[in-house]
């Protein structure tokens, strides 16, 4: 092996004619490229997506689906499973209620504080990719939410603020635990942070990127690090004065 590394250190330096040869070699060989026949590539390109789709769909009815609800405490009809399992760690106690999406590239964690601690979803849920919940105690969503991809919830700090707990490896302390709650109708933006003790009100608008440290009225639009109410009433016919400043309706990200 050392031999090996050697020549290709050779080679890289092109210390030698020969590695100068064989450098030139591997550089035409990565940039290699047939010409494209587009009725050709264009057939084989919808072939591979019939084919991965098919088999994703065999996989998620046979084997990620089935192992994913005997995981769970409670899981409602039409449930939506994309992309795999999602990573749990810990005794989470997860409910899940009908119509409920959520993406296999997440993670569901239980900290280790309470016995068991519970992660529970009401109906036509969506919960968008690489999603982190990270539950001590109780981290509860409601119906018709909509939560965007790379959002965090947390009803704890992860780690004890005092620097020789956190070197010791003790959880937080359960006095430092305070349940989140996400009401109906709520939309949380993309990469949007919800942390411990925050309820978010019914039919509440968490613009992209925010960090919610604090309670979220109902159907207000928040926005900012930490967040901050920006909007007081986000439906249709609230008056003049309640209108969001410009682009921040979009700020809350797509879920798809």
């Amino acid at each position: 092996m050392i031999g090996i590394e050697a020549l290709k250190l050779r080679v890289r330096r092109r210390e030698t004619p020969t590695a100068r040869a064989l450098y030139r070699l591997a550089k035409a060989y990565r940039s290699a490229h047939v010409p494209v026949i587009r009725p050709l590539h264009l057939a084989l390109y919808y072939e591979r997506e019939a084919r991965l789709s098919l088999w994703r769909t065999f996989l998620k009815a046979v084997y990620h689906e089935p192992l994913f609800r005997a995981r769970c405490e409670r899981v409602g009809e039409r449930l939506r499973l994309t992309n795999g399992i999602p990573y749990i760690e810990g005794h989470l106690v997860i409910r899940l209620g009908d119509d409920v999406a959520i993406d296999g590239v997440s993670s569901l964690i239980a900290a280790k504080v309470h016995d068991r601690p519970v992660f529970e979803v009401g109906d036509r849920v969506f919960l968008g990719h690489q999603l982190t919940v990270s539950v001590a105690e109780r981290v509860t969503i409601g119906s018709d939410v909509l939560v965007s991809d790379r959002v965090m919830i947390a009803d704890n700090d992860g780690h004890p603020l005092d620097p020789a707990r956190r070197a010791a490896g003790h959880p937080v302390a359960a006095a430092d635990v305070r349940p989140v709650r996400i009401e109906d109708g709520a939309w949380i933006g993309t990469r949007a942070v919800i942390l411990k003790g925050v309820t978010v009100g019914r039919g509440a608008v968490v613009a992209s990127g925010s960090v919610v440290t604090r309670d979220v009225p109902p159907y207000s639009v928040v926005a900012g690090n930490p967040a901050r109410v920006v909007r007081r009433d986000c439906r249709d016919g609230a008056p003049p004065e309640e209108r969001a400043p410009q682009g921040v309706a979009g700020l809350a990200g797509e879920a798809r």
